[in-house]
């Protein structure tokens, strides 16, 4: 019996002893209480952790190809290529390089043994393990199913590859590393890629996280002029990605290459001990006259970091080894006409360097100074060659690339609750993808985000509001979508509920929304139509900032209208204001072409015999603004009405002067409501391009000051 069946069975059992209590007096009730506690435990021991959470991820993954493919009308063309590829007799040697990898040695060959296409073999090379990486694979490959060849000592990643060259039989050779863990069909998609094209000598993998499958580690690779390497789609969601067709190199792990381009290409670099071997390789394939295209279809979880002992993916030694070889892979590429330029560039980020960074880079020019004379024989070997094309490396200089990237998120499911507070340190583990790290502005903490982002709620009970502290770009970017989807649910695209959060001439906005949610875990998905950008001084592509997004159970405000001179009043705004103002001791906000407000009845109702109110039951205290808007519309109807159905309205007609009283015939009972504002047209005076009234950038509709009930 599975967890989820066990927990409906305690769960019935709560509810017939529930049931089985009412009519035993106060001693019912604490039963009724306590079953009610159990009940509620029950619900939230089925909160999402992460080994479910990743698995409903990779199903939405799926769920994302199937409808991109019906989407692009190429599903049964893919269909066609997948079936050919299958049918294939092309032998594909998979060569899998591990170095003290016996904790995930034995998925990553097992997730190989799936394998939908039919004609490969598997060759790990353990390049010195320590540990019991030798014995996992044999045992994982026994009775003939791939070969493990051992190297004595570790000489790293590229003398690996070699020697799992050596071995390799294949028409195809595809690399993986030991913490790769690929999908069933990565090798049909692999060699359907490949196709009957012999101009294509080099493959790239799609490679996500292992541990937030629907974020991409890299889709193919690039270089900026200073040589430092980046993959492409890097921490994008698959979701919103735009994927490459061809790029510079493949990413070691997932990539692939046709034997004739080794043949003509040769042995990959083994004085990179690791890391940039992939990148010169992607190189030597387009200067020998072979392209190197994605296949997005050919998808690998990647552990990134997990084999070879689990150091720091961002160690001193990474560094430096990375700033040699990325030295080296110019030094042997670069037309000679650009080595002075970019040296001149090494010398500038040379003095700028703190003592920490100037000695690794002063290692590293050492280290290529002794390696001098083998990479002047691989620029001689390459003379005539021409050079990789211009249009798949990056105009950028400096050592800050890539520049505007997000960082990669670490998500932690268990520890999502219903709010988000970017404050909040501990806010991190509910980040999906998309979020840059948190800044402080005018004391408050934000994060920016770039086109798309995500990030996971918990709600422990029923939700009928949530409120947004957020912020815009500078330029009207088009707003933010926001939609909210169950993992788990049938139709995992389908979303439960989604808003508009609107672009706004404003620094910050608060806005709240109407919810119905029931209690239990959601992703939740921000994405704006457009990003902005402004560099030098913003490289990054951000869409908006967020400071918070807090559930709420209720709406936690008085009876008895909205008045702007109290703080409390935040609370009740839904969406299209402005920030509060002050003057000639009134207190007011503008707000813009639609807004919406929310307020409560007290018992007694309004405007019937014995409620509360002004003139008609009550009172709206307002102002347009100096240009004519023709008026507004206001709106009234219950929290729980749909949005658009009939409830009380009246119009208002523009008026002239400074503030303006006016009673309103409403009747209402006891409850809360929703008040909605819809202007003509807005005004403005931008850059005040009309001089007899004050300069406005905002477009307005009008101010409210207080409706009294």
């Amino acid at each position: 019996m599975n967890g989820n069946a066990l927990a409906g069975g305690e769960l019935r059992k709560a509810v017939l002893g529930l049931k089985r209590s009412v009519g035993a007096g106060s001693v019912a009730q604490a039963h009724a209480t306590a079953c009610t506690g159990a009940i509620a435990a029950l619900c939230n021991d089925r909160r999402m952790d992460g080994r479910r959470w990743t698995a409903e991820q990779r199903r939405l993954r799926e769920a994302l190809r199937t409808r991109e493919r019906r989407e692009e009308g190429g599903e049964r063309n893919g269909e066609r290529a997948a079936a050919a590829a299958s049918e294939s007799c092309v032998l594909v040697s998979v060569i899998v390089v591990c170095w003290n990898s016996a904790d995930v040695i034995g998925r990553c060959l097992r997730a190989l043994l799936e394998q939908e296409y039919g004609s490969y073999e598997i060759v790990v090379v353990d390049d010195g393990s320590e540990d019991q990486t030798r014995a996992v694979a044999e045992r994982e490959l026994a009775g003939g199913r791939g070969t493990v060849v051992a190297s004595p000592v570790n000489r790293g990643c590229p003398h690996a590859r070699n020697l799992g060259l050596q071995h390799a039989r294949g028409e195809i050779v595809a690399f993986i590393d030991a913490d790769g863990f690929a999908a069933p069909g990565w090798l049909r998609e692999v060699v359907a890629a490949f196709g009957a094209d012999r101009t294509i000598g080099g493959v790239a993998s799609t490679v996500f996280f292992a541990d937030d499958p629907l974020a991409i580690n890299g889709a193919g690779g690039t270089v900026n002029r200073q040589g430092w390497a980046a993959d492409l789609a890097m921490n994008e969601s698959y979701e919103r990605a735009q994927l490459a067709g061809e790029a510079l190199y493949a990413m070691g792990c997932g990539m692939a290459l046709r034997r004739e381009a080794i043949d003509s290409v040769g042995r990959f670099d083994d004085r990179m001990l690791n890391y940039y071997d992939d990148v010169d390789y992607g190189v030597r394939l387009w200067r020998a006259g072979y392209r190197v295209v994605v296949a997005g279809g050919a998808w690998i979880d990647h552990g990134f970091g997990e084999a070879g002992g689990g150091g720091s993916d961002e160690s001193a030694y990474k560094r430096l080894l990375c700033e040699r070889h990325r030295m080296r892979v110019v030094l042997k590429h670069a037309p000679l006409g650009e080595l002075g330029r970019w040296a001149r560039h090494e010398l500038d980020e040379l003095r700028r360097a703190d003592r920490e960074r100037r000695s690794r880079k002063l290692r590293a020019i050492a280290w290529n100074v002794r390696h001098m004379r083998s990479t002047g024989a691989a620029r001689r070997a390459l003379h005539g060659a021409p050079p990789a094309p211009q249009r798949l490396i990056d105009p950028s200089w400096g050592d800050g690339f890539p520049v505007g990237v997000p960082p990669r998120a670490r998500p932690r499911p268990e520890a999502a609750g219903s709010a988000l507070e970017m404050a909040d340190e501990g806010s991190e583990g509910q980040l999906l993808y998309g979020w840059f790290p948190t800044e402080r502005v005018a004391g408050r903490s934000r994060r920016w985000a770039g086109v798309q982002a995500g990030a996971l709620i918990r709600l422990g009970e029923r939700a009928r509001r949530v409120r947004f502290d957020y912020a815009h770009v500078p330029v009207d970017g088009g707003g933010v979508e926001v939609s909210m989807r169950r993992p788990g649910a049938p139709q995992p695209l389908v979303p439960v509920w989604g808003t508009h959060l609107p672009w706004r001439y404003a620094e910050r906005s608060v806005e709240s929304r109407v919810v119905d949610l029931e209690a239990g875990d959601y992703e939740v998905v921000f994405s704006a139509p457009r990003a902005w950008t402004d560099p030098p001084g913003e490289t990054r592509r951000l869409g908006f900032a967020l400071a918070s997004m807090a559930f709420a159970e209720s709406w936690e405000i008085a009876a008895g209208g909205i008045d702007m001179a109290k703080e409390e009043a935040e609370e009740q705004l839904l969406s299209g204001w402005f920030e509060g103002e002050q003057s000639a001791g009134r207190h007011y906000r503008w707000a813009g072409e639609h807004a919406e407000a929310i307020v409560r009845v007290a018992e007694g109702g309004v405007g019937a015999e014995g409620g509360v109110g002004g003139v008609g039951g009550a009172s709206l205290s307002y102002r347009f603004p100096p240009g004519s808007t023709g008026g507004l519309r206001m709106s009234v109807r219950a929290v729980d009405a749909r949005e658009g159905d009939a409830g009380w309205s009246t119009r208002i007609e523009w008026r002239e002067g400074e503030w303006h009283e006016q009673g309103l015939d409403l009747r209402l009972g006891a409850g809360d409501y929703v008040v909605t504002f819809d202007a003509d047209r807005t005004w403005s005076n931008v850059e005040g391009e009309d001089g007899s009234l004050p300069p406005e950038n905002r477009e307005l509709g009008f101010a409210l000051s207080s409706i009294v009930l």
